[in-house]
């Protein structure tokens, strides 16, 4: 089997980094969903607009205590062919699957161990 997507844990390829805190994008964000454990927010700058090859359709960034721990991408497959794969380097979570609802691919990095599900 050929990765398809090979040094995808670089992560060059979004400006987020887990970690970071939410001032650096305050006025790119709109509140999604909030409880006592974490504040969710829509990326709505739109500067993002293609992510390996693929249309980005929403970029969802998930903070606690004003500190980014998991981004969400939902990207448009289209005819292209896209492999699902789950990579943990350096306490770092990648997931790429296909979203069986939506048919969208969903990218979601975090904090290995504190992934949240939809």
């Amino acid at each position: 089997m050929v990765f398809l997507y090979p040094n995808i844990m670089k992560l060059d390829f979004i400006p987020f980094q887990i970690g970071m805190h939410y001032e650096n994008w305050e006025f790119d964000l709109e509140p999604e969903d909030s409880t006592e454990t974490y504040d969710m927010f829509r990326y709505v700058k739109g500067d993002i607009k293609r992510v390996l090859g693929f249309e980005v359709v929403d970029v969802f960034l998930y903070f606690h205590l004003d500190v980014l721990f998991q981004v969400e991408l939902f990207l448009e497959q289209g005819e292209s062919q896209f492999e699902e794969f789950h990579e943990v380097k350096n306490g770092l979570s990648l997931r790429g699957r296909i979203e069986k609802q939506t048919k969208l691919i969903e990218l979601t990095h975090c904090k290995e161990g504190i992934w949240r599900e939809l």
